[in-house]
């Protein structure tokens, strides 16, 4: 893949630290999810601590919940 960037400063993206989030802030996604590539999406932080199912019948413990959408256009809530 090719961008082109002329005229535009480009920096690398500050990675936050999970320990410092607070719910209301802004976060992003960024990843494949059920397989579209190279998708980024934006929300808010709307949970911290949170315990979810995991597929092999487990929690996965200290789940960040957040608004942003990961799918074709549908809201939903998603942990991260």
């Amino acid at each position: 893949m090719h961008i082109d960037v002329d005229g535009h400063e480009i920096r690398p993206v500050v990675l936050g630290q999970s320990n410092k989030l607070h719910v209301g802030q802004n976060c992003f996604a960024i990843g494949n999810p059920y397989g579209y590539e190279n998708t980024l999406t934006t929300g808010v932080v709307s949970g911290l601590g949170r315990e979810i199912p995991s597929p092999n019948g487990g929690a996965i413990k200290g789940a960040i919940q957040t608004n942003a959408d990961i799918n074709a256009g549908k809201q939903h809530t998603s942990f991260s």
